[in-house]
């Protein structure tokens, strides 16, 4: 048991540190530690094996790899000029609104749609600011989405109508967004300069780009039970991509030379490292082994529930450990909506902040940051947010 548990401290030290230079090092280094030392060395190759051969991670990934290439397209054809050209509001409104809704959009990655409109209209902002910027406000929305899995599946976890508990979760909400001006927002420079009239005609093209991939995902997926689900992803960028090289008119050559800096496969291999880290974590038992810890209540559902959805990247496998082990220690089947929506709290935190969640590594190779430098940048709101969870459920409890 005690080599188990080094083994994985260990791991997510060397996750921690080799981060600072390259995230999918670090994920493989991280699982090939946790794995032998937990499961042995055959079951962890196994285990890579099963992720490397898995249809829908694979598709995934290479769903992940387009997003920089479309990204890339957009400024190449100057498609996100003319959308920042042509939405007339102030910066501020700007750089939050427009993260914040394609937040929204149900398709993985979708910091790589959002992270072309901030880097473009906040290019005077520091790499980290704009890394921030793009993370805080893109899942403000998310924390209450009622259909998402970021909130569902927790909700269901612990017995409670999701519905039921949004309205316990919006002053949390609007904590989120002052404290995301505040330290993010509020010094920028709200005035916005265009050299000529507003175009609207010119806004169909660039929005257009950025919503067919997730109106195709959600259109397909409401319709058609296609397995994996990742081929409707990896298809519907696609066919983003694919028109934006039409509607470009961009030869071969342009083609390769903006795919090429666009560096897809780091993205690519990011998505199987954030994999292999998460099936080798399930395979050695540590949720459960977390789980059978015996702690306060209050270390379980504030800083056990932070630090899982921190390490996992998933609210799910927190919820899962976490939501459980309360409703059992209390005697409950149905969490109080209270202690629901203060814990759901410090797990959304984790997994705002964790280099396992996607949208963290993408963006962070997306604004060429360090991570570092990026949690600096949100430590203080986020440990705020924190502070306030941990008082209300001393307060609740």
């Amino acid at each position: 048991m005690a080599v188990e548990w080094i083994g994985f401290l260990v791991a997510v030290t060397i996750l921690l540190v080799v981060s600072l230079k390259d995230l999918s090092l670090a994920l493989l280094l991280g699982s090939v530690i946790l794995g032998i030392a937990t499961i042995g060395t055959t079951a962890t190759l196994q285990s890579f094996a099963r992720t490397v051969a898995s249809a829908d991670v694979v598709l995934l990934a290479l769903a992940m790899g387009l997003f920089p290439i479309l990204g890339s397209l957009l400024h190449e054809t100057g498609a996100l000029d003319d959308l920042i050209e042509n939405l007339r509001v102030g910066r501020r409104l700007f750089l939050s609104l427009s993260a914040a809704l394609i937040g929204l959009l149900p398709v993985p990655g979708g910091a790589l749609l959002s992270a072309p409109l901030v880097d473009g209209d906040a290019a005077t902002l520091s790499p980290e600011r704009r890394f921030a910027i793009n993370i805080w406000f893109r899942h403000v929305l998310i924390f209450i989405y009622p259909i998402g899995p970021t909130l569902l599946v927790p909700a269901k976890i612990a017995g409670v109508p999701v519905y039921a508990v949004i309205p316990y979760l919006l002053p949390f909400l609007v904590l989120l967004i002052a404290l995301g001006y505040l330290f993010l927002l509020r010094d920028v420079d709200d005035e916005m300069t265009y050299a000529r009239e507003a175009d609207s005609g010119k806004l169909v093209k660039p929005l257009l780009l950025i919503l067919i991939p997730p109106a195709i995902h959600l259109s397909l997926t409401a319709l058609t039970p296609i397995e994996p689900t990742e081929i409707i992803i990896f298809f519907a960028v696609l066919a983003s991509v694919v028109l934006a090289i039409v509607w470009g008119g961009l030869d071969i050559r342009k083609v390769a030379r903006v795919t090429r800096a666009a560096k897809p496969w780091k993205f690519f291999f990011i998505i199987i490292g954030i994999y292999l880290f998460i099936y080798v974590f399930t395979e050695a038992g540590m949720d459960a082994r977390i789980s059978g810890l015996d702690v306060p209540l209050i270390v379980m559902c504030m800083g056990v529930a932070f630090f899982l959805a921190f390490v996992t990247g998933r609210t799910q496998v927190a919820a899962s450990v976490v939501f459980p082990t309360y409703l059992s220690s209390a005697g409950l089947f149905v969490m109080p909506y209270s202690i629901f929506s203060i814990t759901y709290l410090s797990i959304f935190l984790g997994h705002l902040l964790s280099p396992v969640h996607p949208c963290i590594p993408l963006s962070l190779e997306y604004f060429k940051t360090s991570i570092g430098a990026a949690f600096r940048t949100m430590g203080i709101p986020t440990a705020i947010m924190l502070c306030v969870a941990v008082v209300l459920f001393v307060l609740f409890t």
